[in-house]
């Protein structure tokens, strides 16, 4: 007689415990951390953009005070000297340079400075609720012939909204 050895495979071992639900405790810290690192990434995207936009802003600025003291700029007189006279006078100049800049969305004033007096150049204020970035540069202004003294020239820059 032979003995008959039963052998029991243990990949067909049916009595374990099915533990389904210890596995979304896992997933759900896992989708957590995921999306907080979406977030942070996209956070990390609008700080960078923001960045950039000022600093286009910021060139815009340092451009139109390098083209505004320009010696060849008609209200600079010899020396560097910001003629206040003309600048109130004739508006149609400033006008006209402010209509090509509004039409890439740049909008500008330049506010000109001396002891406790200051003058916006062209008179508009920007919205409170704008983004502005402003370049100032140390000037010679000319009052009249017997007049002439420090100021500070002011570039502010927003975009239109």
């Amino acid at each position: 007689m032979k003995n008959r050895v039963k052998l029991q495979i243990f990949l067909k071992n049916e009595d374990a415990v099915s533990e389904e639900f210890t596995v979304l405790p896992a997933l759900s810290i896992v989708m957590i951390g995921f999306a907080l690192f979406v977030v942070l990434l996209a956070q990390t995207y609008i700080a960078y953009t923001d960045h950039i936009s000022r600093l286009q802003n910021y060139h815009t600025a340092n451009g139109l005070l390098q083209k505004l003291t320009n010696p060849d700029c008609y209200f600079v007189r010899d020396g560097g000297l910001i003629d206040v006279s003309i600048l109130q006078k004739d508006n149609t100049s400033l006008q006209k340079l402010g209509e090509q800049y509004r039409q890439s969305g740049v909008l500008f004033l330049f506010q000109l400075a001396w002891n406790d007096q200051s003058q916006n150049f062209p008179d508009i204020e920007p919205a409170a609720n704008v983004s502005r970035i402003a370049v100032s540069k140390p000037v010679g202004v000319y009052l009249n012939e017997a007049q002439t003294l420090p100021g500070a020239f002011t570039i502010i820059v927003w975009r239109a909204s």
